[in-house]
């Protein structure tokens, strides 16, 4: 039976206060999926493909990751926290698994706008089960793979998701990732699954000139 749905990250936060855990929980595994890669994401219909794999292929129950964010900054609920995962061996019963859309051993974090979202999950996830980022290891501890790829430190990933436990989300910078590859810093960022930059900053990068003299009315025109 189908289990992911699409949340925002309040909506996240919420479904963590409201679900009640009874395995307790010691670790949080950080994965990437690295086929799909981030080229290959097509929203929630990547997500469905990747728990038909591990079910129809793997023979698990479910998705074998707990959540699941996209390049975008989605985030996916997948297998209930509730229950145990099949995305580490040995080290399923009391570990929450996840997973960036991603082949991070060849995408560029820097060009992943979301990165600095999955930090937020795992903050999140860090402080509903009342662990230090110590809890968060990566699934290449236990495996040998280098999942969640060669790209990703283990070390600057816990002290981006402390900065954003202390700092909070809106402290995170983010940027906005043409397709041709261009990266464009318009202080990007993803809130309650609204996207908002800085307008200016974006449409002049794009050749675009913006005209806000109607502003008191409302009204801002681009023009090329």
């Amino acid at each position: 039976m189908a289990t992911e749905r699409q949340v925002s990250m309040a909506q996240f936060r919420a479904h963590l206060d409201a679900i009640e855990v009874g395995r307790g929980i010691d670790e949080v595994v950080v994965h990437h999926t690295w086929s799909p890669a981030a080229s290959d994401y097509r929203g929630i219909h990547t997500v469905r493909a990747v728990r038909r794999y591990h079910v129809d292929v793997r023979g698990w129950s479910d998705n074998g990751y707990h959540v699941m964010i996209g390049p975008s900054g989605a985030i996916f609920l997948c297998r209930p926290i509730e229950r145990s995962g099949a995305h580490v061996s040995g080290r399923n019963a009391h570990t929450i698994g996840v997973s960036f859309i991603a082949n991070f051993d060849r995408d560029e974090p820097g060009r992943y706008a979301g990165l600095g979202v999955g930090h937020e999950v795992v903050a999140a996830l860090l402080a509903r089960f009342d662990l230090s980022t110590k809890a968060i290891r990566f699934h290449r501890e236990f495996a040998s793979k280098t999942c969640p790829g060669l790209k990703l430190g283990l070390a600057q990933f816990r002290e981006a998701v402390a900065n954003v436990a202390t700092s909070g989300p809106a402290a995170q910078p983010k940027v906005v990732l043409l397709p041709g590859g261009e990266v464009i810093e318009c202080n990007a960022a993803v809130e309650d699954g609204v996207t908002r930059v800085d307008l200016r900053r974006l449409a002049e990068a794009l050749g675009c000139t913006v005209h806000d003299h109607l502003k008191d009315q409302g009204k801002v025109y681009l023009a090329r």
